[in-house]
């Protein structure tokens, strides 16, 4: 068994994700009036000989396809992390600005609406007795939700880095963007 030096950012997930407000089975106009998403983060360390140190970690919600509009903010405080331990941070996060009769509506037709959740935060590696430098802990994921409230994958979504991608190709015809993925 050898020592490894090497440093790997701790793996992120969405474990759940529930939105009361699209429970379609919930016969009850207060459903869409429930402002607030469940959610269920895991922080996994994959290291076997270094723990974990967050600094504080800040989640942001987006609704649809936008994420520049964000319905909700949620911060989870510094902690440390041991050698392959795994967290889970489970929540209620109050939402803003989503027109929830739109979303249920679209689940109600038998559609999915997207989430993201996007996290950024610092981490420091802790090997034997010092810290490491900080580096720098930016992921995110959609995560579709159906007409149960819930998110559509049953396993947990990895969140990851860098954005939703980028078009493939992009043409303009008329004055208008036309994309292919």
């Amino acid at each position: 068994m050898g020592l490894s030096l090497q440093n790997y950012k701790p793996n992120c997930y969405i474990e759940d994700f529930y939105v009361p407000a699209l429970n379609k089975h919930i016969n009850s106009t207060a459903t869409t009036a429930a402002n607030f998403i469940f959610f269920d983060l895991k922080l996994q360390n994959v290291m076997e000989e270094n723990g974990v140190l967050y600094d504080t970690i800040n989640l942001t919600f987006s609704y649809g396809l936008n994420p520049s509009l964000p319905i909700g903010k949620y911060t989870l405080p510094g902690a440390y992390q041991g050698h392959k331990k795994t967290a889970h941070r489970r929540d209620i996060m109050p939402t803003h600005g989503v027109n929830w009769d739109d979303a249920f509506a679209a689940v109600l037709n038998g559609s999915k609406v997207v989430f993201r959740v996007d996290l950024a935060g610092k981490v420091k590696f802790k090997r034997f007795f010092s810290y490491s430098r900080t580096k720098a802990l930016v992921v995110g994921a959609d995560v579709e939700v159906d007409g149960s409230g819930n998110k559509v994958r049953r396993k947990a979504i990895k969140m990851k880095s860098g954005g939703r991608g980028k078009p493939k190709l992009q043409l303009e015809a008329g004055g208008s963007l036309i994309s292919s993925f």
